[in-house]
């Protein structure tokens, strides 16, 4: 019993001292051991030819970065490291000895990636093919938002595109109320087409691992199908898993969209806890330490009466009640984002902000249909003020 306990408190003042922060543009030997431990399951997977993951161009091959990551460098060479039918710890080794360490990192990722999609184009897949038998899913429709539940914070984590799992839960957020939650009662050929729209996102990124016999769905009965879904979950839940003990978060930097403090200009990727604005002209972003040097906004020269630390989360309560509002990857993120309550994409104007956040809690975004609330969506805090949020661009 005391071992246990000591062994507890070894392995939480590693997790303390480990850094979670990646430099896309300087990835290190500790980076690469890290997130082999992070995901112990993917060693043993092998890589299969593919035409994404493996690009050919002028005799060479190139490897490319997942597809969230905005970065200088979009692709790296392979520079001699066979991966075809080797296992992912063998990929990963070579590429080690070779100190070719943003290789190894990138090709981790590639794999956790093409893994993630795969099981959600299969989904998709079986979903058309189910609606074509006028058969209902809500049954496996719950088992693959149980498993979404543990897959959206690894690609939110790893910086995975968010965009394929966002098509998919607003699909069933559009269809709960229609058909009596997913139980059709005839085919719906708007519906299929909408899960077609999704499966378009990914299917340039299937099978980059090797697993069991592929077939197809078109001509299985509903049994079969059922059955073959069933293997489908059984591989992701066998090969992906974050290890219990890891962050649940991480910090990237090198990544284009990266911001700096408005005072200071210090590199930061902006992440929510260090983020401060300015209000009431809800300028920003500041760090901590500036926040307590200004006395007028930076960007428009108003005197400052408080700072709004902000509290911004990812909303994806759609599909089931055991999905949790995530920490966002970047609260700076100047590509689409979504409002917390309706989910709808905010689109900022060229000359005023549509991001909103309720006072004093910090969180959202909200869109400025939803900021009309009294009440946050979030938290149970009572709402004393609402503040529309004016990010300040990198070039500024």
């Amino acid at each position: 019993m005391l071992l246990t306990k000591w062994i507890l408190i070894i392995r939480f003042i590693q997790t303390i001292n480990q850094s979670i922060c990646v430099d896309l543009n300087n990835i290190t030997v500790e980076d690469i051991d890290t997130l082999e431990s992070e995901y112990e399951d993917m060693k043993c997977v092998k890589l299969i030819e593919h035409p994404y993951y493996i690009k050919s161009r002028n005799e060479e091959n190139f490897c490319p970065v997942p597809w969230s990551h905005a970065v200088d460098c979009e692709e790296v060479p392979y520079e001699g490291i066979e991966i075809v039918n080797k296992s992912l710890t063998d990929v990963v080794q070579r590429c080690r000895s070779k100190k070719k360490f943003k290789l190894a990192y990138t090709i981790y990722l590639n794999a956790i990636e093409s893994i993630v999609f795969t099981f959600m184009y299969r989904f998709c897949e079986f979903a058309i093919e189910m609606n074509k038998r006028c058969a209902e899913i809500s049954f496996y429709l719950k088992l693959f938002s149980d498993k979404l539940t543990e897959l959206i914070p690894i690609i939110n984590r790893e910086w995975i595109s968010p965009e394929p799992y966002e098509c998919i839960l607003d699909v069933y957020k559009k269809y709960e109320k229609k058909n009596n939650k997913y139980k059709f009662k005839k085919e719906n050929g708007i519906y299929r087409r909408d899960l077609f729209n999704c499966m378009e996102l990914i299917k340039n990124k299937l099978n980059f691992l090797k697993e069991p016999h592929e077939v197809s769905m078109k001509y299985m009965s509903i049994r079969k199908l059922k059955n073959y879904h069933n293997l489908n979950n059984q591989v992701i839940r066998g090969r992906l898993a974050l290890e219990q003990h890891c962050s649940g978060y991480k910090d990237i930097t090198g990544d284009k969209y990266q911001s700096y403090c408005t005072r200071c200009k210090r590199e930061h990727i902006g992440t929510t806890y260090e983020i401060y604005i300015v209000a009431p002209c809800g300028h920003g972003w500041c760090c901590e330490w500036c926040s307590r040097q200004l006395t007028e906004c930076p960007v428009c020269h108003q005197d400052i009466k408080s700072f709004q630390v902000l509290n911004i989360e990812t909303s994806v309560s759609i599909v089931t009640e055991k999905y949790w509002n995530l920490q966002t990857r970047c609260a700076i993120d100047r590509r689409k984002v979504r409002c917390v309550r309706c989910r709808s994409h905010i689109i900022d104007d060229d000359d005023h902000s549509n991001r909103h956040i309720m006072i004093p809690c910090g969180h959202g975004w909200y869109c400025s249909k939803c900021i009309k609330e009294n009440k946050c969506s979030l938290c149970p805090r009572e709402v004393t003020d609402k503040l529309c949020v004016n990010l300040k661009k990198k070039n500024e």
